[in-house]
């Protein structure tokens, strides 16, 4: 036996159009004086590095550049002599 369904039947209503209008902002005026003071106290709110975490971070920069470079100057050499080889070939 098939069961009947009940359709619904939702009726539309219609929102009336809200238009909102904001006040415009009024910016303060540039200050440099201001500007400056406030770079001083985020800059002092930031967690520096120590001069040896410095040296250690630049001394593994380095060390990776180095071996980086030597890794490139290898995997080019190996490419120039096969692109070598293939050509000779012909």
């Amino acid at each position: 036996m098939a069961k009947s369904k009940k359709q619904k039947t939702k009726k539309k209503t219609v929102e009336p159009e809200v238009t909102v209008t904001a006040d415009p902002v009024k910016k303060k005026p540039f200050n440099p004086l201001e500007f400056f003071q406030e770079v001083r106290r985020e800059g002092s709110k930031v967690t520096w590095t120590s001069r040896n975490e410095m040296m250690i971070s630049t001394v593994m920069v380095i060390i990776m550049v180095i071996i980086m470079s030597g890794f490139f100057f290898v995997v080019d050499w190996v490419l120039r002599l096969l692109i070598q080889f293939i050509l000779n070939l012909g």
